[in-house]
């Protein structure tokens, strides 16, 4: 695909923007950033099923190493950097490299892990429309071409199904060594890709994946009580997180070692201090309450 041609496409597209349509884009834009995908593994993990939740932490947060990765390989520029022409919006969120598009390939490998993992039919409807419009809007805002939305796609959903490979192959055997196998490159790519968003990323994945093991061996949480016990849950677990993102970045700082050390704590809190927090939180005498309990299922 001729690179000229996608930098007219997007020009074509520039030249139909309007207010509404910014604001719009902008929002859809927003769903590819941590905050919602963090939200949505939360939520699967502390109040739907503990298994499912890692499973699809374990595959989201591999696919951005992987989408860093493939960046550093390609060293593709911006659209806008290709063309002066092409006036991006919102290009805070267009750090890095172009090929391929993070937001894109982190949107359907979200969505496809979360499809795959529960098979309901209305999931795979939002999964599919939500990469489409994730696509859409990247192309809209003049930070990514039609080559970097699209291989960014395909590379999402294509990673979902080698990470659950993977991952269910620790789970079933118990050789949780495997998991190795994305840790280790991850540290060494460490040396090579030096960014604060990389590193972030690597930090949560190393308390993902430390927080599996001892919960594994030692804390063994479930998503148990009632619907208003783990609504409860939630919105303290999210609320101590964002409080300590927040806090953390204005007293430590931002550089790479501290960015990897403040969301490794992230990582260490979604996976053991919150499940803790919340089993002392509904246990009486040593034992969950059982009036109302539901343990969640899964239907993978």
């Amino acid at each position: 695909m001729r690179v000229d041609f996608m930098l007219e496409m997007l020009k074509g597209i520039q030249a139909v923007r309007n207010p509404f349509f910014d604001q719009l884009f902008v929002g859809i834009t927003i769903l590819g950033e941590e905050y919602f995908a963090i939200g949505v593994v939360c939520l699967i993990l502390w109040c739907v099923n503990k298994k499912a939740g890692y499973r699809i932490g374990f595959a989201y947060i591999s696919s951005w190493i992987l989408n860093f990765s493939v960046k550093e390989i390609f060293h593709i520029p911006r659209p806008f950097a290709l063309d002066k022409d092409i006036i991006p919006l919102r290009p805070e969120t267009a750090t890095g490299y172009s090929f391929p598009s993070g937001h894109t390939q982190s949107t359907a490998s979200l969505s496809t892990a979360v499809m795959e993992g529960f098979r309901k039919k209305w999931l795979y409807i939002i999964g599919i429309l939500l990469i489409i419009l994730m696509a859409g809007s990247r192309m809209y805002l003049g930070v990514h071409t039609l080559l970097d939305v699209g291989c960014g796609a395909l590379l999402g959903i294509a990673w979902i199904f080698a990470a659950n490979m993977i991952f269910d192959y620790a789970q079933r055997t118990s050789r949780k060594a495997a998991l190795l196998m994305i840790f280790i490159p991850m540290i060494v790519a460490m040396v090579f890709i030096q960014t604060n968003d990389y590193y972030k990323i690597a930090g949560t994945f190393t308390g993902l994946l430390l927080g599996y093991h001892l919960d594994s061996a030692y804390i063994r949480y479930e998503a148990k009580g009632p619907a208003w016990q783990r609504i409860i849950n939630y919105l303290i677990g999210m609320g101590v997180m964002l409080a300590f993102k927040s806090l953390s970045k204005e007293v430590l700082g931002v550089s790479l070692l501290v960015d990897y050390f403040r969301y490794f704590i992230i990582g260490i809190w979604i996976t053991v201090i919150a499940p803790m927090l919340f089993h002392k939180m509904w246990t009486k005498s040593g034992q969950q309450l059982s009036k109302g309990e539901y343990k969640a299922g899964t239907h993978m």
